[in-house]
């Protein structure tokens, strides 16, 4: 595999600075590769146990190396295929769509993740293609299903017979929405056709999950994970087919596919109606954004990093206590970046979870000399309240229980 832009000598002397809409008014190629080094560096310094699984063919366009379940790594490092350009190429736009799937993907279930969904979902579907290479962006679009999630996210739950469900899947909803729209605008309604049947297809996935795991013995994490996950695309399908651009085109893909977390649960067996009461009444407050752990740049260092689905964290938070590259000053931030976040971000209880898990791995537990050196007085003060030592020091085992019991309780009730 090649080296990084910021490492490959051959790429180097091309880094020269990128204005602002370098790429037809978007943002330069380059750029948006930095900043994916930025929040996911592993998948450039050679730390990531997949560097050398595969060697992508060389090709003359960036777009062709997609085709393989690495794809959007492969294109990440070759992305010196792609120059800055005021006036883009129809070419240059497709392999632009592509570095611009290839970055959202790797960087969406980081801390830090680039943002360029717009583009992926809207503004470069209704750019002026000719037919050839909106065929190339279809081919693109509906390959995204076999990219291999596992290199960038922890955010996912396997369910057998069906495989791993994620918000990546999401993603690649919202971008077949786009496609959707985009065709269905250009008149070509065997496309349309065929990303409707796309998406009806992993929505119908996607609930036979939730069911699946909804009928298990003791499986109500994963039930708590899906509901995440299954609120979270649904969202996108919506944000997909709201593209300003195409409010004009008419399709009944919104009437079928829009609002399933809030309306008409008798579409797909009210898997995602279900979905939305779970997450509402249980975990919306920990769906926010996790701002408080952005700061602490270290924690991008390695993908067994990433951050699992809330608030079932305490394995995490043993992971953070036994990083064996981090000394107590490293390990004292994160302890300190949990607590900032747990005062922040009121109901949540993944921090919680996170910093009992890290006490639990942690000889001395979160109190320990070495760590609480570098405490500042605050977060000292902090680890002192009654309410968070409650929470931190509540059983493993018993939190689950609890959780368990509200979530039967829950999807018990008839949806409305």
């Amino acid at each position: 595999m090649s080296g990084s832009p910021s490492t490959n000598p051959d790429v180097a002397s091309a880094m020269e600075p990128e204005s602002r809409g370098a790429f037809g008014g978007f943002i330069g190629p380059r750029t948006l590769v930095g900043l994916v080094e930025v929040a996911a560096p592993f998948l450039f310094d050679g730390s990531h146990e997949s560097t050398a699984s595969f060697s992508p063919a060389q090709h003359g366009r960036l777009f062709e190396h997609a085709f393989h379940p690495l794809g959007w790594w492969s294109i990440l490092r070759h992305a010196e295929l792609l120059t800055a350009q005021a006036e883009p190429t129809p070419a240059a736009r497709t392999d632009y769509f592509a570095l611009c799937l290839a970055a959202h993907f790797a960087s969406v279930a980081t801390y830090v993740p680039t943002d360029v969904d717009a583009k992926i979902r809207h503004a470069l579907w209704f750019e002026a293609q000719p037919p050839d290479e909106l065929a190339h962006m279809r081919e693109l679009a509906l390959y995204l299903k076999h990219w291999d999630v596992r290199g960038v996210s922890a955010r996912i739950v396997d369910v057998a017979g069906l495989g791993p469900v994620s918000g990546h899947d999401g993603e690649r909803l919202s971008v077949l929405c786009g496609g959707l729209l985009a065709f269905a605008a250009a008149g070509d309604t065997e496309s349309a056709r065929t990303f409707e049947d796309e998406i009806d297809a992993e929505l119908a996935r996607e609930a036979r999950a939730f069911h699946a795991v909804l009928a298990a013995q003791s499986r109500e994490n994963d039930l708590l994970r899906l509901a995440v996950i299954l609120t979270h695309n649904a969202g996108d399908v919506m944000q997909g087919l709201a593209a300003r651009s195409a409010r004009h085109v008419e399709i009944d893909a919104r009437a079928r596919f829009s609002d399933l977390a809030r309306e008409r649960f008798d579409r797909y067996d009210g898997a995602f109606g279900r979905a939305a009461l779970l997450y509402r009444e249980m975990l919306a407050s920990e769906g926010h954004r996790n701002y408080p752990l952005r700061e602490v740049k270290f924690l991008r260092a390695h993908p067994a990093l990433l951050l699992p689905i809330g608030p079932f964290l305490d394995d995490w938070g043993a992971v953070l206590a036994r990083w064996p590259k981090w000394n107590a000053a490293q390990r004292a931030e994160v302890v300190s970046a949990l607590v900032d976040g747990s005062r922040k971000v009121k109901g949540q209880e993944s921090y919680y979870r996170a910093l009992a898990g890290f006490s639990e791995a942690h000889a001395g537990g979160i109190d320990a000399r070495d760590l609480a050196q570098h405490y500042t007085t605050s977060v000292r003060r902090e680890l002192k309240n009654h309410e968070l030592r409650r929470k931190v020091e509540l059983p493993r085992a018993s939190f689950e229980a609890s959780f368990a019991k509200r979530a039967r309780a829950c999807v018990s009730r008839r949806v409305t």
